[in-house]
């Protein structure tokens, strides 16, 4: 008799990379874009009364002539919907790389992120210098991008994003380099 040749359930998703940063990345950058593009729904994006016209912002006015337009109280819009699914589906992947590549998959990693050992670095400096300066720089980056845009209601301005990016993005990467410089020294 033949054996049953059904795929390997754990071969079923090979085009999927085994890159563990960029599943988190992917995460949160999903994350972010449903929660600014609600923002945008209940009460505009852009600036005070304003809503973004997604196809205008992220084209630069190429597939679209205006970049906002004002906001006439909660509705969606074809680009909303468009935006939406292009988040879900930068969520949906990088959900698919963390279960492919942390043990106990998304929700692990997720619960990691409230466990006093990821946050201890803001105050004790046994994990390294790295570890505690990226630990401040991370936090520094997320309160200053959601303090902001919270203040002056525009969430998708592009000199926030100047600022809190290399922020967050150097306060990601700083305590790996710690890692790695423990690594390199066994």
């Amino acid at each position: 008799m033949a054996e049953d040749e059904s795929p390997d359930p754990s071969q079923e998703f090979d085009w999927i990379p085994e890159t563990p940063i960029l599943g988190k990345i992917a995460v949160t950058v999903g994350i972010w874009a449903l929660i600014v593009d609600v923002v945008n729904i209940l009460i505009g994006a852009y600036a005070s009364g304003q809503k973004v016209v997604w196809a205008g912002f992220v084209t630069y006015g190429t597939l679209a002539e205006n970049t906002f337009t004002p906001h006439n109280g909660i509705e969606v819009s074809p680009g909303d919907i468009v935006f939406t699914i292009i988040a879900a589906l930068i969520l949906g992947f990088g959900v698919l790389v963390l279960n492919k590549t942390e043990e106990g998959g998304i929700a692990s990693w997720i619960s990691s992120l409230v466990t006093p050992e990821r946050w201890s670095p803001l105050f004790d400096f046994s994990k390294g210098f790295n570890a505690t300066l990226g630990s401040w720089l991370l936090v520094t980056g997320v309160l200053f991008y959601f303090g902001w845009s919270i203040a002056n209601n525009t969430w998708v301005d592009p000199g926030i994003y100047a600022v809190c990016i290399p922020l967050i993005g150097f306060g990601s990467v700083l305590p790996l380099l710690e890692n790695d410089d423990e690594d390199s020294e066994n």
